[in-house]
């Protein structure tokens, strides 16, 4: 005996009701998508106290980061990564712990990041590609200022560790106003100065159509070369005034190759004291004047107020304006560099020596290895101001040309090195045990 058949839909009732279910889901898949990649910043604030200096305990030598490190203070370390900026705590930490604040910004990117000190407290800024400016204050993990500025027409260079983005922000950049820091900020066809500590613009002014001029500070100074790099305009950091044009005084067949340089900067283009021109050097003033001084020694760092450059058997410090030596050391190590608490020289067996820029004499070592035999090269060197030296760690034969992976050495290659007394060494076997320091 047959079934009866049941009775079947109308097609066009199958279909349509086909068609709502493709519309409800591609409705789902939009609203994913959109949450997902949406323009969107987020802001991750502290959920602990402000953290305090910590003397590290454990045995290894140095922190061994992903990122290249900022040290705010001598207690956060400051990083930066294609789109987010961030935080994190004890500064020699083993590794990157989880952040005390992060920043996040999508899909802007982030193209430089500056640190500077205000007068309720310090401020990491950053420069992201569809031109925000955004200060945070570091203490807090707050936005402290906001502002838009001229598009950089830049992406993130920073690569693996943001060492290029947070040493060498070529457009970003960072002055003082005696009493504050002013935030420099350049672009295609503009130049714009910024209150630190507030965020209101200072000053503006138009830069020559198709001009991209490498700008660079002194103390209180811009330096803005011209189109062609032969004369330099300096500007009041803080006011926007012009402080006159200065052309280099060579002659002859070194005038055609004569180019203004910055050198002996605090850290990338920033605080540069000295402007140079193939082998002659001069001062730069606060009031935007130069001085004749003598030539710079190949390879010289700024000590504090002293220049301490390498010699056939060592190093050797003299005062800014005159060539005589102040003091000599002799021994084995490169000069990789300096800042107001120390010269600091790698040995080939990866041994961190710190000179006292006033007497010339050990002040600290350092272990930047942690297994026997180790090479690599150096890339990025930054001293902290005291305690720390952090080492950009390259492949011995990688090329900049080559992928992040044969670049640098490893997957952590920041190696933030602690710095000791050389009489007050840890007792801590683990710290030396691959090094051999003077004592």
């Amino acid at each position: 005996m047959r079934r009866p058949s049941l009775p079947r839909s109308p097609r066009p009732v199958r279909i349509g009701a086909a068609a709502v279910g493709v519309v409800v889901a591609l409705a789902a898949l939009t609203v994913v998508l959109y949450r997902v990649f949406a323009p969107h910043e987020t802001l991750t604030r502290p959920t602990v106290a402000y953290p305090e200096q910590e003397l590290i305990t454990d045995e290894r030598p140095f922190s061994e980061l992903r990122a290249a490190p900022l040290v705010v203070e001598g207690r956060l370390r400051v990083y930066a990564e294609k789109w987010r900026v961030w935080s994190d705590a004890p500064v020699g930490g083993r590794y990157e712990a989880t952040p005390y604040w992060a920043y996040r910004r999508w899909p802007a990117q982030v193209v430089g990041v500056v640190t500077a000190t205000t007068p309720g407290g310090p401020v990491v800024v950053s420069r992201w590609s569809d031109g925000e400016i955004v200060a945070l204050d570091a203490r807090r993990g707050e936005v402290a200022w906001r502002m838009l500025g001229p598009d950089p027409e830049r992406r993130y260079e920073g690569r693996r560790t943001g060492a290029t983005t947070v040493y060498e922000p070529e457009t970003l950049l960072t002055a003082s106003n005696g009493a504050g820091a002013v935030i420099i900020v350049t672009g295609p066809t503009t130049v714009h100065g910024f209150n630190a500590a507030t965020g209101a613009k200072l000053w503006d002014r138009a830069l020559p159509a198709g001009c991209r001029p490498a700008a660079w500070t002194g103390s209180t100074v811009l330096a803005l070369p011209d189109c062609d790099g032969s004369s330099v305009a300096f500007v009041g950091a803080a006011s926007g005034r012009d402080l006159g044009w200065w052309t280099p005084p060579v002659a002859g067949a070194r005038a055609a190759t004569a180019a203004p340089a910055p050198a002996l900067c605090a850290i990338g283009r920033s605080d540069c004291q000295f402007v140079t021109v193939n082998e002659e050097a001069w001062r730069l003033a606060d009031d935007g004047t130069l001085t004749s001084v003598p030539a710079l020694e190949r390879g010289a760092r700024l000590a504090g107020d002293r220049i301490v450059y390498p010699t056939a058997d060592g190093i050797a410090a003299r005062r800014l304006t005159e060539s005589t030596p102040l003091w000599s050391w002799r021994g084995k190590g490169t000069l990789v560099a300096a800042d107001a608490a120390g010269a600091y020289l790698l040995t080939d067996d990866l041994i961190v020596l710190g000179l006292s820029p006033v007497t010339g004499r050990l002040s600290v070592v350092g272990c930047a290895t942690s297994i026997p035999d180790e090479h690599w090269r150096l890339g990025h060197v930054y001293p902290t101001g005291g305690g720390y030296l952090a080492l950009e760690r390259l492949s011995k034969n990688g090329s900049p040309a080559d992928g992040d992976q044969q670049y640098f050495y490893g997957p952590r290659p920041m190696a933030l090195v602690e710095l000791y007394p050389p009489t007050k060494l840890p007792v801590w076997p683990g710290k030396f045990a691959a090094c051999s320091p003077p004592v």
